[in-house]
């Protein structure tokens, strides 16, 4: 979400232009609200079209309000995966960029930290822990970060809940709804643990610090303010080339004034960034010492896949391992010459 929701977008626009479900022309909110009112009318389910983001999925559900319809006549599918029942029409909602969906999917989010507010002990007495009303809205951004699926439909019938609910959304725990979203939201929070501590940077030759990570979710909008908070007088720049998102850190991008940005990157610039190019000169040497401090301390008769495991496989994830610096096969036969650098943190 644009401004102060996080926002977990991914551009999933064909190089042509036009959506995998075959519009080509952009679709206006007031646009789907219309096809969804006469599906409905035709007696038709329908399944509604979007990008599996915090945007697309509460625009999707804002839609689905404005047109009166049903929760049970009514389901979100993710825009790239859409298959339909039988007795569903497909109806495709604007992309998560549209500015008027955008708006609409604002709307929601705030429309429900107003209604669960109501009344809730914690948010009169001050003692919520999250800035709107409560972990019941703000759980939300945090599971439009899954690669699951069903993540659309689960948030959809989530915030049909919580508006039917109210502030007594946040006793339902055990509830069908709330528990797929926690799961969401919980899974999230792990692969953001993950990042925060399994990344690894290397030095580039303006002395900039950059990383290759690819999490389970889209958690590097999630985490940027962390790493700008830790290396706030570095300048970096941490590369997702699954979920296509980047975070960009310089201390003096803005007047002196530290800041940083997330943003969507295509195919293309996501393939140049994984390139490596622009290493430090330095930066083969120092890989090269990793490699060998890897060979040195691997237990005897483990070959090459299990080298270092019996520490690594506790702590580090192997499917984080291709990333290190000591799995760079280009690594191996690089004399270890000149200054070593601190920066690269393998």
């Amino acid at each position: 979400m644009r401004g102060n929701v996080p926002t977990t977008g991914r551009e999933v626009r064909r190089r042509d232009g036009s959506h995998p479900s075959g519009h080509t022309r952009p679709v206006s909110v007031q646009g789907a609200q219309l096809r969804v009112e006469a599906a409905l009318a035709d007696g038709n389910a329908v399944s509604l079209a979007c990008d599996p983001t915090l945007e697309g999925t509460l625009g999707a559900t804002g839609i689905g309000y404005l047109a009166h319809a049903d929760a049970s006549r009514i389901r979100l599918v993710p825009r790239d995966g859409c298959q339909p029942r039988f007795g569903e029409q497909v109806v495709d909602t604007p992309s998560d960029g549209a500015d008027d969906l955008v708006a609409l999917a604002q709307r929601v989010y705030r429309g429900i930290e107003r209604h669960v507010a109501a009344g809730c002990p914690r948010a009169r007495a001050g003692v919520c822990p999250a800035t709107c009303t409560g972990a019941c809205a703000s759980r939300i951004a945090l599971a439009a970060a899954s690669d699951v699926p069903t993540m659309p439909e689960s948030i959809h019938r989530y915030v049909r809940l919580a508006f039917d609910e109210g502030p007594r959304l946040r006793a339902l725990m055990a509830e069908e709804r709330v528990v797929e979203v926690d799961e969401l939201a919980r899974a999230v929070l792990g692969e953001c643990e993950h990042t925060k501590q399994s990344a690894r940077f290397s030095l580039l030759a303006d002395g900039s610090l950059f990383s290759i990570f690819r999490p389970k979710a889209d958690t590097i909008p999630l985490t940027a303010g962390y790493f700008a908070r830790r290396m706030d007088k570095e300048r970096f720049c941490i590369v997702d080339p699954i979920h296509r998102s980047a975070a960009f850190h310089d201390s003096g991008a803005l007047g002196g004034r530290k800041g940083y940005a997330v943003i969507r990157i295509d195919q293309q610039s996501a393939d140049e960034l994984v390139s490596e190019k622009g290493l430090s000169p330095d930066e083969p040497s120092v890989r090269f010492l990793w490699r060998r401090f890897y060979d040195a301390v691997s237990p005897a008769g483990h070959d090459e896949p299990r080298r270092g495991g019996d520490v690594q496989d506790s702590w580090l994830p192997r499917r984080f391992w291709g990333d290190l610096a000591r799995s760079d096969e280009r690594m191996a036969d690089v004399p270890s010459v000149g200054k070593r650098s601190t920066a690269t943190l393998n």
